[in-house]
């Protein structure tokens, strides 16, 4: 249907709607008819799911030592490494329902709210349940929900560069056209998924979901699972260890047929020793763990919308934060007023006519203070011609009027360019600015009020005409409270290294005030007056930039501007709330859009703060460096043991002695530890140190030279121990005695490797006080299953000998405590680096 080429009043005829809106029953049984307003984009299908986890070539290489097994009639092996190929694919399984379920879960958080006329009343519903027929208001900064057809509106301009293209935005008109045209020419319409970029527009909607134009296009693309840089780096690590352990295999190979193991048994047992080498898990488990980490800062008003953001956050080394709703609460009030000496306007009269009235779903905090503080004072005028929302140009608002068939235009907004524009004496200017200064150095906001006669109607505040003067009428002085919690978020963000700087609009000396308040200046030279950028040149701004805290009068240009100077030093994260803000955020390392802002400004930021607080910014720094240091917990524990077990088998063929330990234990192992005890060091919680010292260089690899050390360390002191042990056992009680104790203490071992894994710096004595319910469950498993493995009926399947119980105490006792004592001794030597940086 060619909504575009028919009237309003046609297109509401033909989709049996009203411009009073659609009744409830009607609502349901649209709902019924055309369900939820969702695009549905093609998924994979059920097979690829359950598929999935056995088209590695590790679970080919398994199933190969299985089929070997049986060949050699050794059933109850074949059996386990079928079983382990079982257990290996229903924990992806479990992992990847639980990654599902929590995106779905964080979905639920970023939901549209659209203004409905329905059965002649104004509601906020979800855009999901949105129908054809629905009469939809829309303003600045609001995602069009579904495509609509214009009904009425002024100034209309849509961003639609998800369909089209381009970034230019495009005007739109409520007048039909004729013929056929193609989607960026159907001015007459709304398309889902663009962007109101000025104006206000009633429209009716006439297709929801899929129909829409950005719904067909959804059904051509299949969901394309996003991959973050630190997801990348670990692919490429655990590639190019593939690489490496197949040399280690083959060699491994070489020396049991040299030790006179049969053919069948030495494929076996390289197998095993490859599968067990290679973390081929880890990067399911790291994208677990990211999900999870979402959950974690959801709950602290931190939506992340993409998980690249998550790791960026934790490396940021300044923050760029607007002032209102971020550091203070957006709970304006009017505490002053201020009118000339012998002013003839009645100043609460004037304010009561400057309030917005442009939609009756404005939620100005501004509008709502002075509103609030002149209670209810009639305006006295006739007629109210037009409402002009706030414009950067003039950094004003205001009112037009008709007052005996006269046009009188009321406007509010920053006193500068009021006061140059308004007829005052010279004596007049000076008290004014003296009150302004007053104002100013209160910390107050200050608003201007005036007044002027138009001699024909303006369509926006830039149109006034420069001949005429404004009749300047007082002041209103703005308090906004700070969050208490802002300045100690503020000290928090310093000692980690990373500089706050304030950007607002408000007058120098509010500015300064505020920042001092907050403790970001201490002095006047720490704060600077945007306004001069005018003048000023890239290279001269970049000094001002890097020692300048605090930037009044700054507009949204300026405010692009000096992002682009802060991004040449340093990872930036930038806050904002308005479609103006979209190109800042769009091009900062971290954008944050402010919940309470347009949606444009959310699609446009990486992370949405839910309820504004500055606070929560320094959090998601805090919980983006523990993700990180988690995920190389992980790598840490999974490289130190996997080498282990390499090093303590490749050790024992080395020396001429026999393998310490059968495929299926090593099978055996790789399963119950890594399974139990990944993901769980992967949610630990953040270390002391954490805010504590300089983020980390963006390009820094994930495991740096002290990490790299530890991982060796480990692994080493595993192999060494495991052989020690097992050759002394091997010289007096014979090999399957001697494989028991090696397989027993290799386990054990490698819980005390994941325990000193719970921290990076800090003692493992300090560590276990902190209480970690993931890790003590994962743990209680590991450690469960091993005693069923050693007293209970697997014992026949895993080839366990019956040894004294004193010898499995004190080879345990010994296999738990050497590893703590060198992870103890290397945490020292880098907490004593640490404390040199």
């Amino acid at each position: 249907m060619l909504y575009y080429n028919q009237t309003p009043q046609a297109v509401l005829r033909e989709l049996n709607a009203t411009e009073a809106g659609l009744p409830p029953s009607e609502v349901d049984e649209r709902q019924r008819l055309y369900g939820p307003n969702t695009v549905r984009i093609q998924d994979e299908s059920w097979w690829s799911k359950v598929s999935q986890p056995f088209k590695s070539i590790f679970m080919a290489v398994l199933f190969v030592a299985a089929i070997i097994s049986f060949w050699r009639n050794e059933t109850l092996d074949g059996i386990l490494i079928l079983v382990i190929m079982a257990v290996n694919a229903t924990i992806y399984y479990v992992q990847r329902i639980s990654t599902e379920r929590v995106l779905r879960s964080l979905q639920k958080h970023i939901i549209q709210m659209v203004d409905v006329r329905r059965d002649d009343r104004v509601m906020s519903v979800d855009s999901i349940q949105l129908v054809p027929g629905d009469i939809i208001s829309l303003s600045e900064g609001e995602r069009v929900p579904a495509d609509a057809r214009i009904i009425s509106g002024s100034n209309i301009r849509v961003d639609e560069s998800m369909l089209t293209g381009e970034s230019v935005p495009i005007d739109k008109q409520i007048a039909e056209v004729s013929g056929h045209k193609e989607v960026y020419e159907q001015s007459p319409m709304l398309f889902q998924g663009s962007f109101m970029v000025s104006g206000e527009v009633q429209a009716v909607v006439t297709t929801i979901g899929n129909e829409t134009e950005f719904g067909k296009l959804a059904v051509l693309s299949k969901k394309q699972e996003v991959v973050s840089p630190i997801q990348k780096k670990i692919d490429s690590l655990v590639n190019k260890s593939i690489g490496v352990i197949a040399g280690i295999v083959i060699v491994a190979f070489v020396l049991a047929l040299r030790e006179g193991m049969a053919l069948a048994e030495s494929l076996r047992f390289v197998i095993a020793i490859g599968v067990s080498a290679v973390p081929e898990d880890l990067p399911v488990a790291i994208s677990v763990v990211l999900v999870l980490g979402m959950r974690r800062m959801a709950r602290k008003k931190a939506l992340v919308r993409n998980t690249k953001a998550i790791e960026t956050v934790g490396v940021v080394t300044a923050i760029a934060t607007d002032k209102t709703g971020t550091l203070t609460r957006n709970r304006l009030s009017v505490q002053e007023i201020w009118r000339p000496v012998g002013g003839s306007h009645n100043l609460l009269r004037l304010a009561a006519r400057a309030v917005n009235k442009g939609s009756s779903k404005s939620h100005d905090p501004l509008d709502i203070a002075i509103d609030d503080y002149v209670g209810g004072v009639p305006v006295g005028l006739d007629d109210l011609i037009a409402s002009f929302p706030f414009n950067q140009t003039t950094s004003s608002s205001g009112n037009l009027w008709r007052q005996d068939g006269k046009l009188l235009l009321v406007i509010k907004g920053a006193p500068e360019p009021i006061l140059k524009h308004s007829g005052l004496s010279v004596r007049e200017r000076e008290a004014a600015e003296n009150a302004l200064d007053y104002f100013t150095k209160q910390g107050y906001r200050v608003i201007a009020l005036a007044q002027t006669d138009l001699a024909q109607r303006i369509d926006s505040l830039d149109d006034i005409p420069k001949s005429n003067k404004f009749d300047f009428a007082g002041f209103l002085a703005i308090a906004d409270e700070l969050r208490p919690e802002a300045k100690r978020a503020i000290q928090v963000a310093d000692k980690a290294g990373v500089a706050v700087k304030m950007i607002t609009g408000d007058h120098f000396e509010t500015a300064f005030h505020i920042g001092r308040e907050l403790g970001i200046v201490e002095r006047r030279d720490q704060v600077f007056d945007a306004r001069k950028m005018a003048t000023m040149s890239d290279e001269e701004l970049v000094l001002v930039v890097q020692t300048t805290r605090v930037f009044s009068r700054v507009i949204p240009e300026d405010k692009y501007r000096i992002l682009m100077i802060m991004k040449q030093s340093g990872v930036i994260a930038m806050t904002g709330d308005g479609v103006n803000d979209v190109p800042a955020l769009s091009s900062a390392h971290v954008g944050f859009a402010m919940g309470s802002g347009s949606q444009m400004a959310k699609d446009a930021g990486d992370i949405v703060l839910l309820d504004d607080d500055f606070r929560h910014i320094v959090e998601a720094v805090s919980e983006g460096r523990t993700i990180f240091a988690n995920i190389r917990r992980m790598i840490v524990y999974l490289f130190s043991t996997n080498i282990g077990e390499v090093l303590t088998t490749l050790g024992a063929l080395v020396m001429g002695m026999p393998a310490p330990l059968l495929p299926i234990q090593i099978l055996w192992i790789n399963l119950v530890t890594d399974s139990a005890l990944v993901i769980p060091l992967g949610l630990e919680p953040g270390e002391k140190t954490n805010m504590l010292r300089p983020p980390r260089s963006p390009s820094a690899p994930v495991l740096s030279r002290f990490i790299v050390t530890r991982i060796i360390l480990m692994a080493v002191t595993m192999a060494a121990t495991v052989l020690a042990l097992y050759l002394i056992f091997y010289k007096h009680n014979g090999i399957t005695y001697a494989n028991t104790i090696a397989f027993s203490a290799l386990v054990v071992i490698q819980w005390s490797s994941a325990l000193c894994a719970r921290s990076t710096y800090e003692s493992l004595f300090k560590r276990i006080r902190i209480w970690s319910g993931g890790f003590m469950v994962g743990m209680s498993i590991a450690v469960a299953i091993q005693v069923l493995a050693m007293f209970g009926p697997l014992q026949t399947v895993l080839h366990i000998a019956y040894v004294n119980y004193l010898d499995l105490l004190v080879t345990g006792a010994i296999a738990f405590v050497v590893p703590v004592v060198v992870s103890e001794l290397h945490k020292l030597v880098g907490r004593r680096l640490l404390h040199k940086i």
